[in-house]
């Protein structure tokens, strides 16, 4: 630069510098505020797809866990943040999820996923790359009995199922006819093979065993040689669209066993009394949770749930949210995030929760006990255990034709 130009750059600050005008001191930027980090909790689960509907309930119960569980100052004084992977209700998709959140090292545990077959892929996958993975729902047997020592679940696994509805049936009158009608699913197939052996056991004749493919519209011709073995209690395997079928399809070919029984999944649903309308009536459910259960803090996270969602959780939510609640006890006791210390802290888990007592046996399997619910002039009432039930099951159920000159829904 010449001298002439400084020169005269010189006297252009004088004259600012007369006039008033001279440039403003240009001040250090204030500080960033401070954030904490937060902890990534690795969700997997249903969010589009044929399982979206419990996908969405899963993610109800997380948020609300979430929100709680930040509100009171997060885990290690910072909050948790939910890193979520849709699998598209498509099993290959929840294994190639694991292995995503795997792959990122700040992730400490993951939970999920929801079907049981995306939960088997899931589990092999976080095995591998040795991540916890905790389990709100599925409830095929073999995933805790591969040996895993990254594995946890929360859930009753599927001869509970079984074991829980047919102990309910001896308190009434011990069917001496069963017939099983299952999806052709990893969780429809456990629970029916669970049946078919536990039948035995108790000396049951087992009179039909009809699995069906997913996406069946008309079960009909099934129903009818259901029909034709004359059982004295029909059980079926389904997810939600398909409890809706086989029902509306009992009563257009006038099925009448004594009792109907669903084992959980689509026959424990709001929208299954909603949906399938006078043919839900009195069938009943073997479920993980009900709102008026006599668990802690039960009844007040159904409270808080429809405050914020404006309609009752239900089990899936119940489930999610103690997942998250039970991942958040870990990372405290762990102290740190590292994978194997939260594995450690899961193997010690001790905690009342909502969803019950929450301990974990050596195969990383909660001893969860599970409730049998009958709907009722459309609404879902605990029936047993019967320190837990709200009224006497309806037993047996009235005839369809018996109903059709009745008022929908009174009881006998």
């Amino acid at each position: 630069m010449s001298l002439h130009v400084v020169i005269l750059q010189a006297l252009f600050l004088c004259i600012l510098a007369l006039s008033g005008c001279a440039p403003a001191t240009k001040l250090p930027p204030l500080p960033a505020p401070t954030q904490k980090r937060s902890i990534p909790i690795g969700i997997v689960t249903s969010l589009s797809g044929s399982l979206a509907k419990f996908g969405e309930a899963h993610m109800q119960g997380y948020q609300l866990a979430l929100e709680e569980i930040n509100a009171a100052g997060g885990v290690l004084g910072q909050p948790l943040e939910l890193v979520t992977q849709d699998d598209g209700s498509v099993p290959t998709a929840a294994a190639s999820a694991i292995e995503k959140l795997a792959q990122q090292s700040n992730v400490p545990l993951i939970l999920g996923a929801y079907s049981s077959s995306a939960t088997m892929l899931a589990a092999g996958m976080a095995e591998r790359h040795q991540v916890p993975l905790l389990i709100p729902t599925a409830a095929v047997d073999e995933l805790t009995n591969q040996g895993y020592r990254w594995i946890f679940r929360i859930n009753a696994p599927s001869h509970v199922f079984i074991e829980t509805l047919l102990d309910f049936m001896d308190r009434v009158e011990r069917p001496t006819r069963l017939a099983v009608v299952f999806e052709n699913t990893a969780f429809g197939t456990s629970v029916a093979e669970s049946a078919q052996h536990q039948a035995r056991m108790r000396g049951i004749a087992l009179v039909a065993y009809q699995p069906y493919e997913t996406g069946t519209q008309d079960f009909k011709p099934l129903l009818i040689q259901v029909q034709n073995a004359q059982p004295d209690v029909v059980l079926f395997v389904s997810y939600l669209e398909d409890a809706v079928l086989l029902m509306q399809h009992s009563e257009a070919i006038d099925l009448n066993p004594r009792l109907f029984a669903g084992a959980g999944a689509g026959f424990s649903l709001p929208d299954f009394p909603r949906l399938a309308g006078r043919a839900a009536e009195y069938t009943i459910s073997v479920t993980q949770w009900t709102e008026d259960v006599q668990w802690q803090g039960a009844s007040a996270f159904a409270r808080k749930f429809e405050a914020k969602y404006g309609a009752a959780p239900q089990y899936h939510s119940a489930q999610a949210y103690t997942a998250l609640r039970v991942a958040a006890d870990a990372l405290t006791r762990a102290k740190t995030s590292d994978r194997s210390a939260v594995r450690r802290a899961l193997e010690t888990t001790n905690l009342d929760s909502l969803f019950g007592k929450i301990e974990f046996d050596k195969t990383g399997q909660n001893q969860h006990p599970m409730l049998v619910t009958q709907i009722v002039k459309g609404k879902f009432v605990t029936v047993y255990p019967p320190a837990a039930a709200s009224r006497a099951v309806i037993y047996p159920i009235p005839k369809w034709r018996v109903r059709a000159d009745s008022a929908l829904g009174t009881a006998p």
